[in-house]
């Protein structure tokens, strides 16, 4: 039992893989190109949008996931199972 503790703190730390988080298929888009990479131009560039509106998608989902960077956003996303 000790172990299975454990093991559940360690796979899913505190704070973090909010399952009641709701990104929009837009914001996950993005979120996808930001894990392998990509920069804002050109993750505008291949959805066809402009760069503001890339860093707006970016923002409003590290909003609704609660942190403060791109990268923290995709490691949340990842973790609520959006990505």
């Amino acid at each position: 039992a000790r172990l299975q503790a454990i093991h559940t703190a360690i796979a899913r730390p505190r704070g973090t893989g909010r399952s009641d988080v709701r990104l929009t298929p837009r914001e996950i888009d993005v979120l996808r190109l930001v894990a392998i990479g990509a920069r804002n131009v050109e993750i505008a560039a291949r959805l066809c949008l402009s760069p503001e509106t890339v860093r707006c998608y970016l923002r409003t989902a590290m909003r609704k996931l609660g942190v403060p960077a791109r990268t923290a956003a995709v490691h949340a996303a990842r973790l609520a199972g959006a990505l």
